[in-house]
């Protein structure tokens, strides 16, 4: 039986594969993330049912299926929800005109060009990932945040694959501080978590009640729950609301790739960091972060594939 399918435009410049390889961290799988075979798998929340979504390059556009079938409404609404997270909606004319004055960003694009501001599907999942990602390791968060997911994720078979919805609030709420603690959470970023769940489901985080705020509005509403500091807040607005001038200039790492690429290795101050993102980025300083750490991701993966290869 034929799968009912949506085409849904694609601004150019805009590059599919950097795209799908940009929500799985470049190594096919991240969260409930999936990127195989050239086609990007997704396990959605709709109707409060986990709903497996295809997507794959089109001519002229993304083609999104839904390989285990549904309503022809649900396929749109689908459809506008793989836009979203793959940023079709995001300008970037501005931001590569910026580009020919930032040598290292230009540089970059070479490889790039096309990358748009990728999402996470709600602001719950995105404030989930940043307090994990806190004062540890890349690799470690990556460990923490893919066992939340598979763990207490609705599980979908979407085309042979195995995907798996980000947990509801209320499941990891269900779940408890010990359990939490079982996946490598420290004590406080369990309790975190489960206040942010709490925060959740009482409809703080919708995004009706963000969307219309101004940065600087939506970040104080934020750091108002335990837990979420200014640049945790930050890179939720970078990752869940799309802000493309949104700075977590907070991020040790962030710091430290700044620093590497910009001022020969010296590790950067939250306030050097703000300064020099206000006169070189400004007002696409989110969307340059995307660009580096994209660019770091990429060398990492391919250093690791390179080892495996000796």
């Amino acid at each position: 039986m034929a799968v009912a399918a949506r085409v849904i435009p694609a601004p150019q410049p805009f590059d599919f594969a950097l795209a799908a390889g940009h929500q799985t961290n470049y190594r096919g799988k991240a969260g409930s993330d999936l990127f195989a075979d050239g086609v990007y798998y997704r396990a959605l929340w709709m109707d409060d049912q986990p709903l497996g979504v295809a997507a794959r390059p089109a001519a002229g556009g993304i083609e999104v299926s839904l390989p285990n079938g549904g309503p022809m409404s649900t396929l749109d609404a689908a459809a506008e929800r793989v836009a979203w997270l793959l940023g079709l909606d995001v300008g970037m004319e501005g931001f590569y005109e910026m580009l020919s004055n930032d040598p290292v960003l230009f540089d970059a694009v070479g490889s790039l060009r096309g990358l748009r501001h990728t999402r996470t599907e709600t602001v719950w999942e995105a404030l989930v990932h940043a307090v994990v990602g806190q004062q540890v390791s890349g690799i470690v968060a990556r460990v923490i945040r893919d066992g939340i997911v598979t763990e207490y994720g609705s599980e979908v078979r979407i085309d042979g694959h195995v995907v798996h919805a980000f947990p509801r609030p209320q499941t990891l709420l269900e779940a408890g501080h010990d359990a939490l603690r079982a996946l490598k959470l420290s004590a406080r970023k369990a309790e975190y978590v489960l206040g942010i769940a709490e925060a959740a489901l009482q409809g703080d985080l919708d995004h009706e009640t963000l969307v219309p705020l101004s940065d600087e509005e939506a970040v104080a509403a934020l750091s108002g729950i335990r837990g979420v500091g200014r640049w945790t807040a930050q890179w939720t607005l970078m990752r869940a609301l799309g802000r493309p001038d949104a700075l977590p200039a907070g991020d040790l790492a962030l710091q430290r790739v700044v620093g590497d690429y910009y001022f020969g290795g010296k590790r950067l101050t939250e306030q050097e960091l703000e300064r020099f993102a206000e006169e070189r980025w400004k007002p696409y300083r989110g969307l340059a972060v995307t660009y580096l750490f994209s660019r770091v991701r990429q060398e990492r993966v391919a250093r690791e594939a390179a080892k495996r290869g000796n």
